[in-house]
């Protein structure tokens, strides 16, 4: 670059900046977009567009829906991409990767070029950012119109046009539109234009003739709004009024970190929020010495809306960070203006930019490794269920509506139903189905929330013995088994058959195992161990030894140490069906769920099975067909693989 200015090539670095900043934006959300399974907000953004344009338009115009204008876009994005995960999401990443030149341009005119880039580099980095860039809803594309407003209202005031103003009044009604809460910034937008019309009347006037004429237009949004502030009444019960000092450094958590205030240590909330805090009132201080009306438009993006919004909540306590994202923007802008003072003052001082990265992207990881603060997983419901189901079983999901989002990922072929009894005396309901399937899958979410304290599976646990119990996505979801039938005419088509005689009598005849390759650490469902399960079909011969037993399931090495047993879950079969009341020709299912231990060592393992005299897990019953070089109270089936 030889020849070139120092202030060009600064120029020229700076784009470049952008463009790469763009790039790896781009690169972030689009490789990881679907990682995660859509959960249920997602899908119903689908089924809400899933009709004509007519039923769309009616159905998004409810009161109840927020964000109508994602919606419309969506119904036609959906025409245009498809309705895979990867199609749908990518709107949003369209919105949130185009949101980095604009804010880059925004704080750049605003403040100086060097902010300008850092809070580009913040916004692409966002574990919130990159949170709601890849799911298929409206925050991405409100903090997309959020910051090309507020570029256009400085744009409008600095430069001529008539044009102009019909941009701002559009990008500001497009806020509206994406987020009813969006009503906050443009508020704040209007104090902004005060600061900028100080000195320039006509374009003022220019602005309020524009605001005039974009509130007729709104009319039916004004009159909705007022509406819901006289009847308001609280639909979420978990909701309550957030007070400003908690609801502030909330918001600036998730922004910086996608964490809420709860699950932070305040050395790492800090800084952000100090950062935020201490910008603000440089900015400020700016402003007052200066008089430079200009300085202050970030500071009002920043804080304004926030002060609105609280004094909303007061009336409708809803508060949520992502309800105040079209913010964010000027949080960073704050922030990127801050770092550059502090480095300009002292150059050491641009390792906080370091320190508040590194921050950033632990937490990015964290949302895409942490099953914890992960989206509520229902393609791993789906697959399980799936996988694990038989040929005539029912799948009951409460709450009724997270039926959506199971069956955007269920291929099996149960009969899907949301439960429709009374919660609190679920048994009518449980009784009707025991007479029609062989197993019940009771799929759990939402469901403190709709009916808290609810008897779902107490009383089936009390009806039925239970199969397994799963628990993805830290418990937001719970899948649990109910074996309704026991018995079988013959060997099922999918067991494997064996030949094992035990001398009280009975015989193990067949059996399932879910997997035969298989780690031994699990994160998803139930970490930190893998659970292997087990299907055993006994019979019995017409002299059965009424001694109690326990069967016992196990993953043992060569040498027979134990790497994994079944978990005590009772009454089981043998407790409510007991031996001496099988028919003779009768099959019997029993299931086992084997929790590995987690440090089990990769290797070839195998499966042993017997029955141990209750209260004495050493005293077991025979094997009368025991194979050769393996004690005689246990039988060895069934090579297991355990891997990294």
């Amino acid at each position: 670059m030889d020849g070139v200015s120092p202030r060009r090539r600064e120029y020229l670095m700076v784009r470049l900046s952008v463009l790469v900043i763009v790039f790896v934006a781009y690169v972030l959300q689009t490789s990881t977009l679907t990682l995660q399974s859509m959960w249920f907000d997602e899908v119903m953004a689908l089924e809400y567009t899933k009709g004509s344009l007519a039923e769309t338009v009616r159905t998004i115009v409810q009161p109840h829906h927020n964000g109508p204008l994602f919606y419309l876009l969506l119904f036609w994005w959906r025409h245009l991409a498809g309705s895979s995960d990867f199609a749908v999401r990518f709107l949003s990443v369209l919105c949130a990767v185009l949101s980095v030149p604009l804010l880059f341009q925004w704080v750049n005119k605003g403040l100086s070029r060097r902010a300008g880039v850092v809070a580009a580099w913040l916004f692409a980095f966002s574990p919130f950012v990159l949170w709601f860039a890849q799911e298929a809803k409206m925050y991405a594309l409100h903090m997309l119109t959020a910051v090309a407003s507020s570029l256009a209202l400085l744009e409008a005031f600095r430069r001529r046009g008539w044009w102009r103003w019909f941009v701002y009044a559009s990008l500001a009604s497009a806020t509206l539109y994406s987020h009813f809460f969006g009503a906050c910034l443009v508020a704040a937008q209007g104090i902004a234009a005060l600061l900028l019309g100080w000195r320039r009347p006509k374009r003022l006037l220019a602005y309020v003739i524009a605001m005039s004429l974009l509130a007729l237009l709104h009319l039916p949004l004004l009159r909705y709004v007022w509406q819901t502030l006289k009847d308001y009444q609280p639909r979420d019960i978990w909701r309550g009024f957030v007070p400003l000092h908690r609801m502030f450094p909330d918001a600036v958590g998730y922004y910086f970190y996608n964490l809420p205030l709860d699950w932070m240590p305040w050395p790492m909330l800090l800084l952000p929020v100090v950062l935020v805090c201490g910008s603000g009132l440089l900015l400020m201080f700016r402003l007052l010495r200066s008089r430079e009306q200009d300085a202050g438009i970030v500071l009002v993006h920043a804080f304004v809306p926030v002060l609105i919004y609280y004094l909303l909540s007061f009336r409708i306590p809803v508060y949520w960070a992502k309800y105040l994202s079209a913010v964010l923007p000027a949080f960073f802008a704050l922030v990127a203006w801050g770092m550059e003072r502090l480095a300009r003052f002292w150059r050491p001082a641009g390792l906080v930019m370091v320190l508040l990265g590194m921050l950033m992207t632990l937490s990015t990881v964290r949302v895409l490794t942490d099953p914890v603060v992960q989206r509520d997983n229902w393609r791993f419901a789906a697959d399980y269920i799936d996988a694990h189901e038989g040929t005539n079983d029912l799948v009951l999901l409460f709450a009724h509506y997270t039926r959506f989002a199971f069956q955007r990922y269920y291929r099996g072929v149960s009969d899907v139903e949301g439960f429709g009894g009374d919660p609190y005396d679920p048994w009518p309901a449980y009784q009707k189905e025991a007479a029609r399937y062989d197993r019940l899958w009771l799929v759990l979410s939402h469901d403190q929330a709709m009916a808290p304290g609810h008897k779902l599976h107490e009383v089936a646990a009390t009806a039925f013995p239970v199969i397994t119990e799963q628990f993805p996505s830290a418990g937001r979801i719970r899948i649990i088994g109910y074996q309704l039938r026991y018995e079988y005419p013959g060997l099922p088509g999918w067991a494997t058959p064996l030949e094992v005689r035990f001398g009280n009598g009975l015989r193990l005849v067949g059996y399932w195992v879910d997997a035969r390759t298989l780690p031994a650490t699990e994160r998803l469902s139930h970490p930190p161990s893998n659970w292997l399960h087990v299907v055993l079909y006994w019979q019995r011969t017409a002299q059965v030894d009424l001694s109690p037993f326990r069967p016992l399931v196990r993953l043992v090495d060569s040498s027979l140490n134990v790497w994994g047993g079944n978990m005590e879950r009772r009454p089981d079969v043998f407790d409510r069906y007991p031996p001496t009341a099988w028919p003779l020709d009768a099959v019997i299912e029993t299931h086992f769920d084997l929790n590995l231990n987690p440090a089990t060592p990769p290797g070839v393992y195998r499966l042993e099975v017997s029955l141990a005299l209750e209260g004495d897990e050493h005293r077991r019953v025979a094997v009368v067909n025991a194979l050769p070089d393996t004690p005689a109270d246990r039988f060895i089936f069934e090579t297991i693989n355990i891997i990294r």
